[in-house]
């Protein structure tokens, strides 16, 4: 059991989902560095726990109405059988509350549990890859016919390449921490893609705004023990307006590269090409006519955009003394800015072939 058992904050949350402390087990789940989750096993039924970082969003009850709203989209659709995944769902207080907030002034939701799965934190193989491109499409698909800008943004510019580049001048300038004279050849060539983040900026302006989930990692996908095929896409935290390029982008930059996010041996990465195809495989076909054809083209945008806006945001944290990301030692952003950077580099000399896999795929769904 978690220490947070004896928590008297937790005895007043579980009160208002008609659970006692006495009557139940409460354990860690998952292994996100944001929220704290917890798995609450009680006599009448499971469900998860979730208290909300504040320090990351800001407004927690923003997080929870943007789920709640795209939730009950994807639920209609599921019962118009225009949704194969399963929807997630927030589980009101005794008092009909979306959220609890404890005498700290922490918020906490419940959420449905969906039992008989599991989840994977790596991708394995080009089969697995097109699941993962394919239930993230699927997700932000049966989204298209809801009003993007009826979400609030949960964290202000968390895509906006300009924003980040700011970010980084802004710190560079500073060096409050003297660390700039470790990492200046790293600092020059984030600002020398300056050709790269005008491309960017000039295609944003011509872009559709979606529903994007904006953290694309295999392992924010549930599966189903008995199938092994994906059962639900999880952790809509960060379900914002933005573009399709984003999401793809993201699944590329955790799934595409044969080194760990910080693996340092840069030497040694390469682009796993197998898992990109399928990745976009699954993604195109099943976007299917609701993926214009700008959008399309800039897929191969995205997976160059995601690790090079990664590494300029590991790097700006390195600068500001590691207050955002968890850090295993000092010198642990800087190894994911050098990795991420690296990953952008493969990837940009490589643009035109990811071009091709991406017009090749289109055409064999066409």
């Amino acid at each position: 059991m978690s220490k947070v058992v004896n928590n008297t904050s937790l005895k007043q949350v579980l009160t208002n989902y008609r659970c006692s402390v006495d009557q139940c087990s409460v354990s860690p789940l998952g292994n996100g560095l944001i929220n704290s989750t917890y798995l609450v096993r009680n006599i009448n039924d499971n469900f998860v726990l979730q208290r909300i970082n504040k320090n990351v969003f800001k407004k927690p009850e923003d997080v929870i109405n943007n789920a709640e709203l795209i939730n009950q989209h994807l639920l209609a659709k599921k019962q118009q059988n225009l949704y194969s995944l399963s929807p997630i769902w927030q589980i009101p207080t005794i008092d009909k509350q979306p959220f609890v907030i404890d005498e700290h002034k922490e918020y906490w939701r419940a959420i449905g549990y969906i039992p008989n799965c599991f989840t994977v934190e790596e991708v394995e193989n080009p089969v697995q890859a097109r699941q993962v491109g394919s239930a993230f499409a699927q997700f932000t698909a049966a989204l298209s016919d809801f009003s993007a800008t009826s979400l609030t943004e949960t964290i202000p510019d968390f895509h906006n390449l300009s924003k980040r580049m700011d970010d980084l001048k802004t710190v560079v300038n500073t060096n409050a921490k003297q660390r700039l004279s470790s990492c200046q050849a790293l600092v020059d060539f984030c600002f020398a893609q300056q050709v790269f983040i005008d491309e960017v900026a000039s295609l944003t302006q011509q872009l559709p705004l979606q529903v994007t989930h904006n953290d694309t990692k295999i392992n924010n996908l549930l599966f189903c023990t008995k199938s092994n095929q994906p059962l639900a896409v999880i952790d809509l935290d960060t379900c914002m307006q933005g573009y399709l390029m984003h999401d793809f982008g993201d699944m590329v930059r955790t799934c595409c590269s044969n080194l760990p996010e910080d693996g340092k041996d840069l030497t040694k990465m390469a682009v796993r090409f197998d898992i990109y195809s399928a990745l976009a495989q699954g993604y195109i076909e099943a976007f299917g006519d609701k993926m214009s054809a700008l959008e399309r083209q800039s897929l191969t945008i995205g997976a160059q955009l995601l690790p090079f806006m990664l590494g300029v945001r590991f790097l700006t944290d390195y600068l500001d003394g590691d207050n955002y990301f968890h850090v295993k030692h000092q010198s642990h952003n800087v190894e994911r800015a050098k990795n991420q950077l690296n990953l952008y580099q493969l990837l940009h000399k490589d643009r035109e072939k990811l071009n091709k896999i991406t017009t090749d795929c289109a055409l064999a769904i066409s």
